[in-house]
């Protein structure tokens, strides 16, 4: 199973980026975007992953949360990967104000690199993929387009980590939450 833990984006903040999905889609750049119903926060990409592991995954999983309270970030910001050159995918940035994300990225990476897998050589950069560059058609334009464009959502609360299934079929990608793990207040004596 191709895996990956993620943040999920709550309904009305992807109807939010929709808005500008669908400003950036009427530039007619080579951009495959993103279905408002995948948006997410990539924590960590496992790949595929053998399911005998799924257990020590969850139980990783549920320790991070265990140890995390509910935390609020901001949808703010238009950008591209590459920041110069040819970009190749277009983003929504995610504030992070308390770094309480920076630390559950981290957190995430130490225990699945503990548990075998590869770690990541690029720094966190929290983001939500909106679309992926095809082509250079219409290039300028959408470039244009996303430096007039200004994004910014109210705060919202983070409440969960979830592990994700994608599995790709010929009409793209469907992810599918195999679990969910909620953050708790560590009880103190």
């Amino acid at each position: 199973m191709r895996l990956f833990i993620a943040i999920e984006i709550p309904q009305e903040i992807r109807e939010e980026i929709a808005w500008v999905i669908a400003q950036l889609r009427r530039t007619g750049a080579d951009v495959r975007w993103e279905e408002t119903s995948k948006l997410h926060i990539t924590l960590k990409f496992l790949g595929n992953v053998e399911e005998q592991r799924l257990a020590r995954i969850a139980g990783a999983l549920e320790e991070i949360a265990r140890s995390r309270v509910p935390f609020d970030v901001q949808y703010a910001g238009i950008g591209r990967f590459p920041p110069k050159g040819d970009p190749r995918v277009v983003w929504i940035g995610v504030r992070d104000s308390a770094s309480a994300l920076q630390l559950l990225a981290r957190a995430t990476e130490e225990s699945m690199v503990a548990l075998g897998f590869e770690h990541e050589d690029r720094p966190f950069h929290p983001h939500v993929t909106i679309g992926r560059v095809k082509g250079p058609s219409q290039m300028r334009s959408l470039l244009r387009t996303m430096e007039s464009l200004t994004f910014e959502s109210q705060p919202t609360r983070v409440t969960h980590i979830a592990l994700v299934k994608s599995e790709l079929k010929p009409s793209g990608s469907v992810y599918t939450v195999l679990q969910a793990f909620e953050f708790t207040v560590p009880h103190t004596k």
